[in-house]
């Protein structure tokens, strides 16, 4: 055995003891060797065992060139994972400032190490993870989301024994960091969801079902405090449903150009949040929506206080582009209308006073024929529309028959229009639309 492989050997088997043994690592950089993954993972502890992590080693491994992406031998996944579950906040910290992948994926799961940390039960590590912006739009496979995860932590008996217990103002402080990065607190998951549910549940109504019946509670040394910091995070989860509640309430007004009562509701949502504590992606797409339907209304102050204010809390490139494009666009000042865009207008609007007027006219037609049944489904004429005859094949320009949702989808919408669209608007049509068997004459 070499003099390398013999330093290597006794340092592998100190740290794998938690010593977090410096001499021995200076000796065995001191051949110029590569570092084994081993190694690296060694140095992170091990929860189960009790065996605390060696940052001092692995700090002096790193600056050698150890590999901070480190394969585990054991789940063959990254290093990082292992240090979430098992390690301290320090040897996490230590991996990612030598650029260790924030969004690494385990093998088997496919989920980044904020998962793996929310399983675990490590709150420092969580928060650290979320500090540095890790992604919170992650699902698994069974459309559980991080929230689910986090509660389950919190509330679910199912493997408690291997987390780490959910004490202090730790937990709320995760999840309300998990929200103020952007995780949807009303996503369902898809393992409840079958005869009994048409969906499944949101991570509030997870936390509902099991909190009764959560270990935590009758614990004899977290017991007295659980219920206290349990009743915190239900209110969290309770508010942030009301606050995306409030946001859905003010799109559907703002796409029915109801612009006052979306404003309306939209401000409730922001208020909402307030009262969480909670600032962030959410609150931004809320005065985002709010800069798009100021705009629409010519009121460019209020869309460019709307931008600047938005621009002040974090939130996705996609969300802080938008803020981006309207303030710009607001600053340019109120746009002229061309002659032709008037006339334009002023057609559309005649055209659609004559539609309107055709579909009165038939349905006063179709009143006239109209016959008392004395309770019955029809009287002794039958049916009001007895006479309706099947029309024949519906033509019409292919502009027409997709703005009605009909046949192939549209072109796709041009960048500048889809910047000035609903920050949550639903996704263009992709496919065929088919015409029902009885359509409208109009």
């Amino acid at each position: 055995m070499s003099d390398a492989q013999a330093a290597c050997n006794a340092l592998l088997s100190k740290i794998s003891r938690g010593e977090d043994a410096v001499d021995d690592a200076k000796k065995f950089l001191s051949f110029g060797c590569d570092v084994p993954d081993g190694l690296v993972v060694a140095a992170l502890g091990q929860r189960a065992r009790n065996v605390p992590s060696c940052p001092n080693v692995l700090r002096l491994m790193l600056e050698k060139k150890a590999n901070p992406n480190a394969v585990d031998p054991l789940t063959q996944g990254p290093a990082i994972h292992s240090a979430c579950w098992h390690g301290s906040v320090d040897v996490v910290k230590m991996l990612l400032d030598f650029k260790a992948d924030l969004e690494a994926k385990e093998p088997k799961m496919e989920t980044p190490p904020l998962n793996t940390a929310l399983a675990a039960g490590n709150a420092p590590v969580c928060l650290e993870l979320l500090n540095r912006n890790a992604d919170v739009q992650w699902k698994h496979h069974d459309g559980a989301t991080a929230l689910h995860v986090a509660t389950a932590w919190i509330a679910s008996s199912h493997n408690s024994n291997l987390r780490i217990p959910p004490m202090g103002e730790e937990p709320r402080a995760v999840i309300a960091m998990m929200l103020h990065n952007g995780v949807d607190p009303t996503q369902t998951e898809g393992m409840s969801k079958g005869a009994g549910r048409s969906t499944g549940m949101t991570p509030l109504e997870s936390f509902r079902r099991e909190i009764a019946r959560s270990p935590w509670r009758t614990h004899e040394v977290y017991g007295r405090k659980f219920d206290q910091n349990a009743k915190a995070i239900h209110t969290l989860l309770e508010q942030a449903e009301e606050a995306v509640k409030h946001k859905a309430t003010g799109n559907k007004a703002f796409q029915e150009k109801r612009h006052e009562a979306a404003l309306e509701a939209w401000q409730k949502g922001r208020e909402t949040w307030e009262k969480a504590d909670v600032r962030g992606h959410h609150v931004a797409v809320l005065w985002s929506n709010e800069a798009v339907c100021r705009r629409q209304m010519g009121d460019l102050q209020g869309a460019i206080k709307a931008c600047e204010e938005g621009r002040q809390h974090f939130t996705t490139p996609q969300i802080q582009q938008k803020l981006d494009h309207n303030l710009a666009e607001a600053k340019k000042g109120p746009k002229e209308v061309s002659p032709d865009e008037v006339q334009k207008k002023e057609v559309l609007v005649q055209q659609l006073k004559e539609k309107t007027k055709q579909q009165k006219e038939e349905f006063k037609e179709i009143t006239k024929k109209a016959v008392k049944s004395d309770g019955g489904i029809y009287g002794e004429q039958g049916s009001a529309q007895k006479d309706y005859v099947v029309p024949g094949p519906f033509i019409c320009p292919m502009k027409e028959a997709q703005d009605m949702g009909l046949g192939p989808p549209p072109e796709p919408k041009p960048w500048w229009e889809k910047k000035d669209a609903d920050s949550d608007e639903e996704p263009e049509r992709t496919k065929i639309g088919y015409l029902p068997a009885h359509h409208p004459n109009w």
